[in-house]
């Protein structure tokens, strides 16, 4: 039977699509029973999550359970429905030095919109999150599980699932442009299952992920993007946070920024940065990262 889905896989191209399309959903769709089984555990992650996310037993083990899982369905998908190497979305590439150049860009791009807002906010306020009493050991087990067990492993299955998996399944049949439209709205919805609805916040998210893809599809590099995502939310939770268990390391509170710079600054410098990667691929500079024909 395997057999011959793979036949209909390989000849007709709307079976290519929704395959594709239904293993992305079904990846990003173990959060729908991450959050029924957080509220048995007592969790609501509507109003504990993001940069509020307890540092408890329970959220860890939701958090690996979602990444083990997500990871998990795009391996069988690409063992047993295309037989191919999970090396081969987009893991071939140097890991650290592609991991840090699109670590230092996703800090300057997250930066330069927060920055915009404290310039316009007519009162600002550093505020301490690292209790004294803490030590420095016990500080640095809680930064190293923040970096990689946090931060890294959530831009990698997000980058996994709706960035890598169908870019590379997907790009030589269809327009790439309407896979980034489609990954888009999938990355952007899949959001919300654990917060309430922003405009601003979405149109953000949108343009990340659109971003996001140009970048992958461009370098077929899964670290340069894993690296961006990362130091995105490096920022937030570095400087926006207010638990340092989760990196905080001083919570910036801002009053009276105009409503348009809090909804849309990041999505301008978004946009910016979106625009840099299109002149550097007419440059030429990311065929000396992976030549694609």
């Amino acid at each position: 039977m395997l057999k011959k889905f793979r036949t209909l896989y390989t000849d007709k191209l709307y079976v290519k699509v929704i395959t594709v399309i239904l293993v992305v959903l079904t990846a990003m769709g173990v959060m729908l029973p991450m959050v029924l089984l957080a509220s048995l555990l007592g969790v609501d992650l509507k109003k504990n999550g993001g940069i509020n996310l307890n540092v408890d037993s329970a959220n860890i083990f939701l958090f690996f359970l979602f990444v083990t899982c997500s990871s998990s369905i795009i391996w069988l998908a690409q063992k047993y429905i295309h037989q191919k190497s999970f090396l081969d979305l987009g893991f071939k590439t140097k890991i650290f030095k592609f991991l840090l150049i699109g670590f230092l860009v996703g800090v300057l791009k997250s930066a330069a919109g927060f920055g915009l807002m404290i310039y316009n906010a007519e009162f600002v306020e550093y505020i301490e999150t690292i209790p004294p009493d803490v030590s420095f050991w016990s500080y640095l087990l809680y930064y190293i599980y923040f970096i990689f067990g946090f931060l890294i492993c959530n831009s990698f299955v997000e980058e996994l699932v709706t960035r890598a998996y169908p870019i590379e399944k997907l790009s030589k049949h269809i327009n790439p442009h309407i896979i980034f439209i489609a990954m888009g709205a999938i990355f952007t919805i899949g959001h919300f299952i654990t917060r309430e609805f922003d405009f601003g916040y979405c149109l953000s998210l949108f343009v990340f992920s659109y971003t996001f893809s140009l970048l992958y599809y461009y370098s077929r590099s899964i670290w340069l993007v894993i690296g961006m995502h990362t130091g995105i939310n490096w920022v937030g939770f570095s400087f926006f946070g207010s638990n340092w268990k989760l990196g905080a390391l001083v919570h910036i509170q801002m009053s009276n920024v105009p409503e348009w710079i809090v909804s849309y600054s990041q999505a301008f410098f978004g946009l910016i940065v979106l625009l840099i990667v299109v002149l550097m691929n007419k440059k030429g500079y990311f065929k000396t990262i992976n030549h694609i024909e």
